[in-house]
């Protein structure tokens, strides 16, 4: 059998250093997580009984919280009564209600919590004081309120009437009547003093002098009988008296209820309040006792528990100190030296020696690796020595092809700058010529002339290409900004490219409507490209059309111009279009180009690369349009105001990184569907 794990080959148990590096590692996790579950095993039985004792201990604790907010409720509850009972108001009334369903609540709460059949019975029979205790309370209330309406709407008229009929009387007779009516309306006003004491103090003597002045008012009635000098007096005597008989019996109603509020709140609403303290009280110390047990029979399983993790936790660290004595023995030494050699293989040095390790296991095979990477670290050292002398040589190389690009830079320049003055003079000396032999009559020989004028400033336009894109490569390009008309810089360019369309014997039509409107840009970038543009149609059309058009639109909120060259002349495969535009690059030759001879058209090939960098430069884009035998379009849209472009865009069918591709591609169709209005194939993301 294979010795790759805890069998040898001839099945038996393999000693521990003969096994190999992850049968040896799997082994000591193996002890590990047995010793681990074991512990976690212990730790889930002590738990669930912790958390047995938790719970009954935190279901003790809560019911005498309880009982605690309970006895609280009921303090608050005696206030705002004796609040009420004190200031009669709607507020202490409504507060008082509150407090009253409030303390049910929390009795509900102790009777859902109490487990034990005494805490059951204390919180009914406290249940049971509340109702009689508020039934007290709202019987206690309603005797005030009769007693209230007793003076206020039976006493308070009485005394009105009696003082009314007493002030009557004090001018029925002579002196003596006068002033024992008097007296009797003073002994009146004290009655109610007296009683509105009595009330408020609950005191007896009180009582006894709202009564005795009563009858001192009844007895200064019988003694005006002796002084009747005015006819109907003894009526109005008599009608005193009744009053008085009345008030005695109100004060009598009046005593009754205040003596039956007192018992009230002494026997109902004190006893049965007191009665629910000492049960909530019962409860709490029931349940704070029960309490203090379970406290002492958790602590008592928690020192338990912890002993037994201690012992178990120890045996674990043993354990695991043993593994990690023969994992350090039979892999880290090793490790370590392999460790040793690949640091050195790493920092570069291939002079180290990979220990010789014995055996099949995964560090042998490891040090056959290590020595491998170092015959390989030495071929690749050998290898990036060569490579560094290449690109040395590289390097020198795009030096000198930088000075010599350079060096074309400065001869096409020079030569330009060269041939510039004197072509000029050619031209202007054609143009004076050519005045003159039309002014003598000679056409045929102005005709040569013209053609050679026309020569020269084609080389003069050749010249400053070469210029310009001489600007281009040396990043010394500029924009010019000015207003200008639209529909002038179209004429413009029509009657300038006249001589090219004549030589290829086309006709140069202008498509755009009237009124376009101005641009605030590089005029003269914006002319040169149109020119360039109608140029090269001209060049490769032979007897056909060439047609120059714009229109205004509108892109993203902002005003844009569109121009398009459209010709009919031989076209192109669109696979070609981003080819065109790079620099020194022609199209065929047709074989035939009128008063041109044969072969390959005149120029240079640096138009439609420039029509491609000032395009670029003035934030627009292209789109080329082309098929073999059906002519080409090409259109360049502008922004109305110049603003610089956020992103630089380089001059070639494939876009450049997140830039937006200058080109693009449509199919080919009449002049008068543009392929801003249509699908059209995208070059570049």
């Amino acid at each position: 059998m294979k010795r790759n794990g805890i069998l040898s080959r001839s099945g038996r148990r393999t000693r521990f250093r003969d096994m190999t590096v992850s049968a040896r590692i799997s082994a000591g996790f193996g002890i590990a997580l047995g010793l681990v579950i074991l512990l976690a095993l212990v730790g889930l039985g002590w738990f669930h009984t912790v958390s047995r004792d938790i719970d009954a201990f935190s279901g003790r604790a809560d019911l005498s919280q309880a009982a605690a907010d309970a006895d609280v409720s009921l303090r608050d509850l005696e206030v705002a009564v004796r609040d009420h009972l004190t200031y009669g108001d709607d507020q202490s009334l409504l507060d008082a209600s509150w407090r009253h369903d409030t303390l049910m609540e929390r009795l509900d709460i102790l009777s859902k919590g109490a487990i034990e059949t005494a805490d059951r019975q204390g919180v009914d029979k406290a249940r049971s004081s509340l109702e009689d205790y508020w039934a007290a309370v709202q019987k206690v209330i309603a005797l005030r309120s009769d007693r209230n309406s007793q003076m206020t709407g039976v006493l308070e008229p009485l005394v009105g009437q009696t003082r009314g009929k007493l002030d009557h009387l004090k001018s029925a007779g002579g002196v003596d009547s006068t002033a024992l009516a008097g007296d009797a309306a003073i002994a009146v006003l004290l009655m109610q003093e007296h009683l509105t004491r009595f009330i408020d103090r609950r005191d007896p003597q009180d009582a006894e002098a709202m009564r005795a002045q009563l009858a001192a008012a009844r007895d200064r009635l019988a003694e005006m009988n002796r002084y009747l000098w005015v006819p109907g007096t003894r009526q109005a005597i008599d009608e005193v008296a009744a009053l008085l008989s009345k008030a005695g019996g109100v004060l009598t109603a009046i005593e009754a209820a205040v003596a039956e509020e007192d018992n009230l709140r002494a026997e109902a609403m004190a006893a049965n309040a007191a009665g629910i303290a000492a049960n909530l009280g019962e409860i709490r110390r029931r349940t704070e006792a029960g309490t203090q047990a379970l406290r002492g029979t958790l602590a008592d399983g928690l020192s338990g528990y912890t002993r037994v993790a201690l012992w178990i936790g120890g045996a674990v660290l043993l354990a695991g100190l043993l593994a990690l004595w023969l994992v350090q023995r039979s892999v880290a030494v090793p490790v370590k030296a392999m460790t040793k050699a690949v640091t050195a293989l790493a920092a570069g040095r291939t002079d180290v020696t990979v220990p010789a390790l014995g055996g099949r296991d995964e560090i042998a095979a490891m040090a056959l690796a290590v020595e491998s990477l170092r015959t390989t670290a030495e071929d690749t050292g050998r290898e990036r020595r060569e490579a560094e002398v290449e690109h040395s040589r590289l390097l020198r190389e795009k030096a000198v092809a930088e000075a010599a690009s350079r060096a074309k830079s400065d001869f096409l320049v020079n030569m330009g700058q060269e041939l510039h003055g004197p072509l000029t003079e050619i031209v202007n000396a054609s143009q004076s010529l050519m005045t003159d032999l039309h002014r003598l009559g000679v056409d045929e020989l102005a005709t040569d002339v013209e053609h050679i004028q026309w020569t020269g400033e084609q080389l003069t336009t050749l010249v400053d290409a070469l210029l310009d894109y001489a600007k281009v490569e040396a990043g010394a390009m500029d924009v010019c900004l000015q207003d200008f008309d639209i529909n002038r810089l179209l004429t413009e360019a029509r009657e300038r490219s006249m001589p090219a369309a004549d030589l290829y014997g086309n006709s140069l039509e202008l498509s755009a409507p009237a009124g376009l409107g101005q641009m605030h840009s590089d005029f003269t970038k914006v002319r040169q490209a149109l020119l360039n543009l109608l140029d090269n149609a001209c060049k490769f059309t032979q007897e056909g059309t060439v047609t120059l058009s714009a229109e205004r639109l509108e892109r993203d909120g902002a005003r844009w111009y569109r121009f398009t060259v459209s010709d009919t002349g031989r076209g192109f495969p669109n696979a070609q279009a981003g080819r065109l535009f790079q620099p020194f690059v022609q199209g065929a030759g047709s074989g035939a180009v009128a008063t041109r001879g044969q072969g390959k058209p005149r120029g240079a090939g640096l138009g439609l690369t420039l029509v491609g960098h000032y395009t670029a430069m003035l934030g627009g884009d292209i789109e080329v349009a082309s098929e073999p035998g059906h002519g080409t379009r090409i259109t360049i849209a502008l922004p109305a105001v110049y603003e610089p472009p956020a992103e630089e865009r380089a001059l070639q069918v494939e876009a450049v990184g997140n830039a937006k591709p200058l080109l693009r591609v449509a199919t080919l169709r009449p002049a008068g569907q543009l392929a801003g209005t249509a699908p059209m194939t995208q070059i570049g993301p």
